[in-house]
């Protein structure tokens, strides 16, 4: 069966749907953190995989920044694919969009856990940390 799939730029008309998806594996992660992921200040993104009725089915929250040993990093604390039939499309289309986004920098990190809060997801000592993860080497284009 072929499944399509819509990413994209997640728009804040749609954020309470990604929300629920989110707290689908993540309870703990409050309403008023997952809102203030969308503070410009903090310079987060998320990207979303919609299906055609336009039901949030994947997610992953990211941010570029500059890590102490590697240099520019793409952070995924967030990556969720979700779907009874086909989340292995779902992850590797969310994974294909972030890697396009990732031209600038030398790493990827997906975390291996779901942070359970604001706090978690920006925590400095964490973010430093080269022991938690997938660690994906972002090739150059040609």
């Amino acid at each position: 069966m072929q499944y399509d799939y819509v990413v994209g730029e997640l728009h804040r008309d749609n954020d309470l749907a990604a929300f629920a998806l989110m707290c689908s594996v993540a309870p703990t992660f409050g309403e008023n953190d997952w809102a203030a992921i969308f503070d410009n200040t903090r310079a987060w993104r998320c990207i979303t995989a919609s299906d055609l009725a336009g039901r949030v089915r994947g997610l992953a929250v990211f941010r570029l920044l500059m890590h102490p040993e590697v240099g520019l990093l793409m952070d995924v604390p967030i990556f969720i694919a979700l779907s009874a039939a086909d989340h292995h499309e779902i992850a590797e289309i969310l994974f294909s969009s972030l890697e396009a986004e990732a031209t600038a920098c030398q790493f990827i990190r997906v975390w291996n856990d779901l942070p359970r809060s604001l706090a978690e997801l920006e925590n400095t000592e964490l973010f430093r940390r080269w022991d938690h993860g997938l660690i994906y080497r972002v090739h150059p284009r040609p």
